[in-house]
């Protein structure tokens, strides 16, 4: 990379294509095939089990449920989380 250049975000890209201004940019959630989810911009997990994992994301509270779910945080404010992924929702 050329010092000074700017990394591509995908998240990024994707909203500025939608010229929505309502467009949460608090968090980005990605699930891939209902086994990995995918968090940027957590702000603390709530709840850990193997069928329910809960965490904020600002003001709003994330749902995961499944089974055999397992939490890795892989920085400060991102997280995956592996099993088998039933429903993800924001409350």
């Amino acid at each position: 990379m050329i010092l000074g250049e700017s990394v591509f975000n995908f998240f990024d890209e994707l909203k500025k294509s939608l010229k929505d201004p309502t467009i949460a940019t608090n968090y980005n959630i990605v699930n891939i095939s209902g086994k990995i989810l995918y968090v940027e911009g957590h702000t603390g997990i709530c709840m850990l089990s193997r069928q329910v994992i809960s965490f904020k994301c600002k003001k709003t509270l994330i749902v995961v449920e499944g089974e055999n779910l397992v939490l890795n945080e892989l920085m400060d404010k991102t997280l995956k989380i592996t099993g088998e992924i039933k429903s993800v929702e924001a409350l």
